[in-house]
């Protein structure tokens, strides 16, 4: 481990090359962290140190966790972020979808967390910590995102147990579910339909904050939650949402 990173935090951030994960890993990095990018595609900036990861696969999670022990001897935070969606009604949904997306949303968690912990008990972490990714879709339901929901469910169950299982070595683990976050896959969404204003009113009045979440509220949550301030919080998933979850609809008067 090199001086110019043996007293920062190393952190490492699973689907950081873009979306909520890039905000994450810049939220990491602007803290000060050393911060590990792992994906299939390298972030534009490359000041951030990234490895190709399948997340979704133990031989390529093995290699990344061999890389990190090599490079830095430790991990002080992991962020399970890596997921997709997809859009496709129950009825219509093929084994090959739900298992494709189960792998990249769950099994990723499962061996991120499996295989990183020898790095986070080694008694060479600081503060060590896990944040994974939920969404509120795991709470309820949005049309045609039968699997993602699920996906996202099963990332809540396994934050509790891990809270539970990991804590007695001094980690920590926490989720974020996420509400309507702006980012470029939601625009594509909204970009669909003709009035436009209309659909950004409609989707900002879901919300008592009055606005659109922004990928820097999901990163600024998982900055503290891997932090020595939220040191008595695990086992919580935080819903950062802009009230959302706490507003009954109403019907038009």
């Amino acid at each position: 481990m090199g001086n110019s990173t043996e007293n920062k935090r190393v952190i490492l951030v699973t689907g950081g090359s873009q979306n909520i994960g890039l905000a994450i890993a810049n939220g990491f990095k602007a803290d000060g962290a050393a911060v590990v990018i792992a994906d299939l595609n390298p972030p534009e900036d490359t000041a951030f140190d990234f490895y190709k990861t399948n997340v979704s696969a133990e031989d390529s999670v093995n290699s990344l966790m061999a890389y990190m022990d090599k490079t830095y001897g430790r991990l002080d935070g992991l962020i399970n972020n890596a997921g997709i969606c997809i859009e496709v009604p129950i009825k219509d949904m093929s084994v090959e979808e739900w298992d494709r997306v189960m792998a990249v949303n769950v099994r990723s968690v499962f061996l991120m967390t499996k295989l990183a912990f020898p790095l986070m008990s080694n008694g060479l972490s600081k503060h060590p910590a896990i944040v994974n990714i939920s969404s509120i879709e795991g709470l309820g339901a949005n049309p045609l995102h039968g699997v993602y929901g699920a996906s996202k469910g099963a990332v809540a169950s396994f934050t509790h147990n891990t809270a539970l299982e990991y804590g007695p070595y001094g980690i920590r683990c926490n989720a974020i579910a996420p509400g309507w976050i702006n980012t470029p896959f939601n625009e594509q969404l909204l970009a669909q339909y003709p009035d436009r204003a209309k659909v950004d009113e409609e989707i900002k009045n879901l919300h008592p904050i009055g606005r659109l979440g922004l990928p820097e509220d999901i990163a600024n949550t998982a900055v503290y939650l891997a932090s020595e301030k939220a040191g008595f919080i695990t086992g919580q998933e935080i819903i950062v949402a802009g009230g959302r979850m706490a507003k009954l609809p109403l019907p038009s008067l």
